[in-house]
């Protein structure tokens, strides 16, 4: 009875916080439309994701390219050997946390592949700026692991830093079949060297062969990370950078990076931070992604 009781409270909960998301984003979309019908941009990209705005529900990417992707259509299976629910993806499992159910892991992996399409703005590579082959990956904040997933096979090694102790649990299923190239860190990565903290370059100092591609997304702690990688910021690297947890991130980046001299540029496209929406103020976009190296040639 008791679990019933609390599978019952758990999707009422559920329901309503879904329902106050939707209409916080109808209030903000609004807001958003009023907004650029009184101050119109010249801007061809908020041009164009404020078009797409004007017939559609406000979701966080702006373009067609997302509507190819229906939640629904995912399967969700439970791995009877260790209970945990997985997806299949390019022939392979992707493990999702235990408490997750499968409504979640439905909405989760639809949102993972909107991400990583080639024309979305979340993406971490593209055809000019992506990983090699026996390239050393460092994924930094890799959550449940799909990007690294999805290039397990021609790397040489990866490095999964992740703190959740339940995305680790999924991360050592999903990566169970290539244990020999895989290390999974479980700390967060930051400008400090702690018990709980970790920087990346005293994570790698004593390590021969480093990475040569970092993918950073830490739910804002994007600028420590990079404190506490100067080091390795001398070796030719090439980084993928979120940009969008904080509102001047974009700026904030970009001067970082043409202080150290690095080739560095954003991808096509905006987007909407769905987890700040009751302090979004104009311009109301932001950019998702800076592509960064100081490889020459």
């Amino acid at each position: 009875m008791n679990r019933m009781t609390n599978t019952l409270i758990y999707k009422v909960r559920s329901r309503l916080r879904e329902h106050l998301h939707t209409m916080k984003k109808k209030k903000v979309r609004k807001k958003m439309l009023d907004y650029y019908t009184q101050f119109p941009s010249g801007d061809d990209e908020i041009s164009d994701a404020v078009d797409y705005l004007s017939t559609h529900p406000l979701t966080t990417f702006f373009g067609a390219f997302q509507e190819k992707y229906d939640a629904g259509e995912v399967e969700v299976f439970t791995d009877p050997s260790n209970g945990l629910p997985y997806v299949i993806t390019d022939g392979k499992r992707l493990y999702f946390k235990r408490s997750q159910n499968r409504r979640t892991v439905q909405l989760m992996f639809n949102g993972l592949r909107i991400e990583q399409d080639a024309e979305a703005p979340h993406c971490y590579t593209d055809a000019d700026f992506r990983i090699t082959e026996d390239e050393i990956l460092a994924d930094v904040g890799c959550a449940e692991g799909y990007f690294s997933l999805m290039h397990i096979e021609k790397t040489k090694r990866i490095y999964l830093f992740e703190q959740d102790r339940e995305w680790i649990e999924a991360l050592e299923a999903t990566f169970s079949p290539w244990r020999e190239k895989i290390s999974i860190i479980p700390r967060f990565v930051s400008d400090r060297d702690n018990n709980n903290e970790i920087t990346l370059d005293n994570y790698f100092r004593e390590t021969e062969e480093k990475p040569g591609f970092y993918k950073i997304d830490v739910e804002g702690a994007e600028a420590s990370v990079l404190k506490g990688m100067e080091e390795l910021l001398r070796a030719p690297v090439k980084i993928a950078l979120c940009t969008y947890h904080h509102q001047h991130d974009f700026e904030l980046f970009s001067r970082f990076f043409k202080e150290h001299r690095f080739h560095h540029r954003p991808n096509r496209g905006l987007m909407i931070y769905q987890n700040d929406l009751a302090e979004t103020t104009p311009p109301f976009f932001r950019r998702c992604m800076i592509k960064a190296t100081n490889q020459h040639g």
